[in-house]
């Protein structure tokens, strides 16, 4: 499988950003990145600190992305550099055999 990469997410990713800051969701506070996912065509909120701010999160983003029907919440409790809650939202589908995996 090759790399892709989509320009658009970027701007998405700042549409995110912007939308969370205007409903009270603060950077760092409340959740730590959001990442880019060029694989599925998809965003991920990560290292969210409650579980209620997750579920807010992902109501915000399915009103963002109507579109996008690929979506998740989970908790990351193993992984130290993005401890807390995640939510993914994609327009594709998740794959679970990424050619990182693949020797």
């Amino acid at each position: 499988m090759n790399f892709r990469f989509e320009p658009k997410l970027f701007e998405h990713r700042n549409t995110v950003m912007e939308k969370l800051s205007s409903e009270g969701i603060q950077w760092f506070s409340q959740f730590g990145t959001v990442d880019l996912d060029h694989e599925i065509y998809g965003l991920e909120v990560c290292g969210i600190h409650e579980r209620s701010d997750a579920k807010r999160i992902g109501s915000i983003l399915r009103k963002l992305f109507p579109d996008w029907l690929h979506f998740r919440i989970w908790y990351e409790d193993h992984n130290l550099g993005e401890l807390g809650w995640k939510v993914l939202i994609s327009r594709d589908p998740e794959t679970y055999d990424d050619s990182w995996k693949q020797s």
